[in-house]
């Protein structure tokens, strides 16, 4: 079984149901599965070969589905691109992955035209939207010669669907190796629990689909669902968005999150239609979900995954969303949730042993849905596929009842006068203070003590608070030790291509001359 196979059963299934919506653009599930056909068809065309890799630099638009599954339907291996990557990093994905052709935006023209004459292996570069320049092919002028037929490759599930660089930020991204089995598997996690997708619902995607939540678009066509797609995130578009289209699912990270219930005109929408908010790819604090909770209902499921270990890993359902339960159901909010199907999750220490419930350690993970390895870094690859678990870098532990609580990033964690910190503890008494929009927190040098603890915050708008208050109300809620020495307003946190608040761009300005960020 193949992603091709799952999206061609669903042409079976639902030929006329709309599958994709992007602007005036609806394609049904038919006529997707034959521009994906003709795609395929067309590169092969080209020269290229089954394993050959294939760049996409998109923004959201119909064309990128097209992309992703052409690329899946032909054997070819995807190497999804981001829209605000520099020229040189662009460069660099292109060179690291020898990727013979690269399927194009018509606004990324002249930034990967300029570093074409430094990636030799490039020898088909295509303009997918508007006028293709000077040396690009034309995406639809291709797709209009070729035919919509299968295309004559035969996949297996061990071959290689895409390469997905990570975020790079330690050194430069490595490209992380998924399967078809491995997409396949995540499509069945996606499916098995959580948003109980059924024939008619709509899910709106405003955050990049080549990052986590593409992962969503397969699970609700192959069940007769529409994926609208917005060019990004604006609170006004998505909430005409939900009102017109009758939007059912939501797929947020949470500082979207902290946005929508920030808008001052929620409620004059109609959002009697969602039945489903799915939120992951950074940490939340429980006050903010909260608020969430009392003002969209109990909607929320929340996703744990990685880009070696696609989303979902773990899950926490509605039904861990309470806010009137016994103390122990209130504490799961705090949590990951629960390992899915296909999946084992543990807590691991330094030495490689699994821990009882309880106590702190790194976060690993066994799955069919975890990498093959990172592209050609075998020493990589060895040190994070040790003794046969995905070694995820994230620090937490279990309960009794196999609810994960991520305690942080294992990079991340402040060491101070010889006490651990856990960033994440610091941001969650920080949101609940009634006047903290945005928080992070992070380890800065400290003479006497190694590291100390600095928090930098943007405050709600038509409030004011001072460092001093800050400080005195994370004393009143933490250990002594973990509260901030020093706090900075800014009127924005700095946030990563995919909506996470980047510590690392905050935290790097302190640490400058040092050579590396820990004391």
């Amino acid at each position: 079984m193949n992603i091709g196979d799952l999206l061609a059963k669903a042409a079976v299934r639902f030929p006329n149901h709309t599958a994709v919506v992007f602007k005036d653009t609806r394609l049904t599930t038919k006529e997707l599965l034959e521009r994906v056909y003709r795609l395929g068809n067309a590169l092969l065309s080209l020269g290229l070969k089954k394993g050959d890799r294939v760049a996409v630099l998109l923004n959201n638009c119909h064309q990128s589905v097209e992309c992703f599954y052409g690329l899946a339907c032909s054997g070819l291996v995807l190497v999804p691109m981001n829209s605000r990557y520099s020229a040189r990093e662009h460069l660099y994905m292109l060179n690291d992955s020898d990727a013979r052709a690269i399927l194009l935006g018509n606004e990324f023209q002249e930034v990967i035209a300029s570093v074409l004459p430094e990636a030799p292996a490039v020898s088909w570069p295509i303009c997918v939207t508007g006028q293709a320049g000077e040396g690009m092919l034309s995406y639809e002028d291709l797709l209009a010669k070729a035919s919509s037929q299968k295309p004559e490759v035969e996949i297996f599930d061990h071959d290689v669907i895409n390469l997905r660089y990570t975020a790079g930020t330690t050194g430069q991204p490595k490209g992380v190796i998924h399967t078809h089995r491995s997409n396949v598997i995540m499509v069945f996690n996606n499916l098995m629990e959580g948003l109980r997708i059924q024939e008619g619902d709509a899910i709106a995607l405003t955050a990049p689909i080549t990052h986590a939540s593409g992962a969503m678009i397969l699970p609700h066509i192959v069940r007769g669902a529409k994926v609208v797609l917005l060019p990004g995130f604006d609170e006004r578009m998505l909430l005409e968005t939900i009102q017109k289209e009758r939007i059912t699912t939501l797929y947020l990270v949470p500082t979207m999150i902290v946005m929508l219930l920030a808008y001052p005109e929620l409620k004059k929408y109609d959002l009697s239609s969602l039945k489903n908010i799915r939120y992951g790819a950074s940490p939340i604090s429980p006050n903010v979900l909260k608020r969430a909770i009392g003002v969209f209902g109990n909607i929320f499921v929340q996703g744990y995954g990685l880009t070696e270990a696609s989303m979902p890993m773990t899950l926490l359902l509605k039904e861990d969303h309470v806010l009137d339960g016994s103390e122990k159901k209130l504490k799961r909010l705090n949590s990951i949730g629960r390992e899915v199907y296909v999946a084992t999750v543990r807590i691991m220490d330094e030495s490689g042993n699994l821990l009882p419930p309880g106590q702190v350690g790194e976060i690993v993970v066994r799955s069919d849905q975890v990498m093959e390895g990172y592209w050609k870094k075998p020493e990589a690859t060895a040190e994070t596929l040790r003794g046969g678990w995905l070694h995820t870098r994230d620090m937490g532990y279990m309960d009794e009842d196999g609810y994960i609580y991520l305690v942080d990033r294992k990079d991340d964690m402040i060491v101070s006068g010889g006490f651990n910190i856990y960033p994440k503890e610091v941001e969650d008494v920080l949101y609940s203070h009634p006047a903290v929009l945005e928080a992070a927190v992070f380890g800065v040098p400290d003479e006497k003590w190694g590291e100390s603890v600095k928090a930098v915050i943007s405050v709600r708008s038509g409030m004011k608070v001072t460092e001093e208050e800050i400080i005195e109300h994370c004393r009143k809620h933490l250990a002594s030790y973990k509260k901030p020495k020093s706090v900075d307003f800014v009127k924005e946190l700095p946030k990563s291509p995919f909506g996470k608040i980047w510590r690392r761009k905050l935290k790097e300005p302190f640490w400058q001359g040092r050579g590396r960020m820990i004391s």
